[in-house]
């Protein structure tokens, strides 16, 4: 995979917060889809409150009941304050988040190479289910209409959400397709043997690290049939956790996946797979290192650092793709491959 010249392609310093009092930290991890004339990101934005001292932290949650953002700041000092990372902290033993993310649309019209922003969301939260934020979306279209699944975090617990549209302007919720604990939802471009098909991610217990598994439904409402698909590996890139990304491919070889790992380090890569045709679960083969790992400085450096996570792909019919990726829970940005090239890696044949 080479990666754009131009990269970053979004930043947090290319929108304004929906609210004075906020600033936006990140613009990560987009969705991506061929619409029209037009490529579309869907980029998860991350927004915290204004720093005013360094002896509080503070977050931004949306509260359901009345229906606004609402800002919480607690000293630092406090007994029931415990730090964990830039991104999380425990207070009163709950787990909070120091930022509130909704999804917000930017879009190109020179093949996907530089974009801009809509001026308002494109989906913030606006349940109870999405009180700390809305992340993460895949886009799949089937039938004429564009599904968006993603991560929806409350208080309840990480769970998926779906949502569908026609234009790219207004938005339907359909509300939670998979409970907690899940993320990495993403929805085949057709069903498979007449059923909707779905990579998802349940987290780690006592028992299994998280996993990338496969389920079917007859409606995208109702999933069962649920099969461990891809599972983590002692000692490699894969140690820690593996999970799905964008869409699969459909190839004469198999299903494509460009996937995402971390070893035990929490050190995030890319990787690639193929699954059979008429049974997805089943994987044919994948590659033993992975496609893309943090190189460059935006990738390396960051709000989480040594993280490459891809969850939006195009592709044109000639096999030419652009995987759009979040570097560092930070930043936008973008590089070139082939589907032969990434069917040639999960072969091992590079």
């Amino acid at each position: 995979m080479k990666r754009f010249a131009n990269n970053p392609l979004l930043t947090p310093g290319d929108l304004k917060p929906t609210r004075e009092d906020l600033e936006i930290f990140c613009t990560l991890n987009p969705a991506a889809v061929v619409f029209g004339d037009e490529v579309l990101l869907l980029v998860r934005v991350g927004e915290k409150p204004k720093e005013t001292d360094d002896k509080h932290v503070a977050t931004v949650m949306y509260d359901a009941e009345k229906g606004q953002t609402r800002l919480l700041r607690i000293r630092r000092d406090d007994p029931d304050f415990e730090a964990v990372d830039p991104r999380t902290f425990y207070y009163k033993g709950k787990m909070l988040l120091t930022s509130l993310s909704h999804l917000r649309l930017a879009r190109s019209r020179d093949g996907g190479k530089t974009f801009t922003f809509d001026p308002q969301p494109a989906i913030y939260p606006a349940t109870p289910y999405e009180a700390f934020g809305c992340e993460d979306a895949r886009i799949t279209f089937i039938d004429g209409e564009y599904f968006i699944t993603y991560t929806a975090v409350s208080s309840r617990g990480v769970a998926v959400a779906m949502a569908y549209t026609k234009d790219f302007r207004e938005f339907t919720r359909v509300g939670i397709i998979f409970p907690p604990f899940q993320k990495d939802v993403c929805i085949f471009p057709e069903k498979v043997r007449n059923m909707y098909v779905a990579r998802h991610r349940p987290w780690r217990s006592e028992f299994n690290d998280p996993c990338i598994w496969t389920a079917y439904s007859p409606d995208l409402h109702a999933w069962g049939h649920h099969e461990l698909t891809l599972s983590t590996t002692p000692g490699t890139w894969e140690a820690g956790r593996v999970g799905a990304g964008a869409p699969p491919i459909k190839t004469p070889h198999g299903w494509l996946d460009i996937y995402h790992a971390a070893d035990a380090q929490g050190r995030y890569c890319l990787g690639a797979m193929l699954s059979d045709l008429d049974h997805p679960e089943r994987i044919l083969t994948r590659g033993k290192e992975p496609i893309f790992c943090a190189e460059a400085p935006y990738e390396v450096s960051g709000v989480y650092g040594n993280c490459v996570f891809s969850n939006g792909l195009i592709c044109d019919a000639d096999g030419k793709m652009i995987v759009y990726y979040g570097a560092a829970d930070r930043i936008c940005a973008a590089a070139t491959t082939t589907v032969q090239e990434m069917i040639a890696a999960a072969r091992n044949r590079r």
